[in-house]
């Protein structure tokens, strides 16, 4: 496909299998190392400011760039579910634990905020910090359209209970990461035994007159 066709074609399509009755592990290298060349895709998204210099020094993921990438296989995947299974949280986390019975992936895109002394606040919305979301953001669209290239049904979470710190922590994210998307890639919704959920503000796009217009300097 062309970009513009990819971009076209992108849909958010979600799979929830019976946590109870998971889909089988994807146990392929090939696919396996087919998310690592979306994520070196995701990669080359822009950013304009590098991130603070104390991620780049003093952990074990040092590059510059203000996101951090974190999967998970599908057998991770199953693994978490058995987890959030037996925590107290689970009423709330049912959606989570259906699409992790159904995942061959999970991604988790986190990025980087600026550094600061203060304690109260997680970070600051000053330029640099709304950047390096801005990045982010960008570097997740690359990997949903690179995914979408390729044929992959994903979806992009907000995380819900992942978000918690002390299942990130479990996951061996850093307390300082933010998380901003988990993608999730599913095998092809035609040939498994789950329910395909389409975005719910997909009949909500209108036409670019409703959102776009010039300008003139006045």
């Amino acid at each position: 496909m062309s970009n513009s066709q990819t971009i076209r074609s992108r849909q958010t399509i979600k799979l929830k299998a019976d946590e109870n009755d998971p889909l089988p592990v994807n146990t392929s290298a090939a696919f396996r190392k087919e998310v690592e060349e979306l994520i070196e895709l995701a990669g080359k998204a822009p950013f304009h400011y590098t991130c603070d210099e104390f991620y780049q020094t003093e952990n074990k993921l040092a590059g510059k760039e203000p996101w951090r990438f974190h999967a998970l296989d599908s057998s991770s995947c199953r693994e978490l579910l058995g987890v959030l299974k037996t925590g107290t949280a689970v009423k709330s986390s049912e959606g989570i634990r259906q699409m992790l019975a159904a995942a061959d992936a999970l991604i988790l895109a986190t990025w980087l905020p600026e550094r600061s002394s203060s304690q109260s606040r997680k970070f600051y919305p000053n330029v640099k910090n709304m950047e390096h979301i801005a990045a982010t953001g960008a570097a997740i669209q690359n990997l949903l359209l690179a995914a979408t290239e390729r044929g992959i049904t994903n979806y992009w979470s907000s995380g819900g209970i992942i978000r918690r710190a002390q299942v990130l922590e479990m996951l061996g994210i850093p307390a300082h990461e933010i998380l901003l998307g988990a993608v999730f890639l599913f095998p092809d919704p035609d040939s498994v035994k789950a329910d395909k959920i389409h975005g719910k503000n997909r009949e909500f796009r209108s036409s670019k007159d409703k959102w776009m217009n010039w300008v003139k300097v006045e």
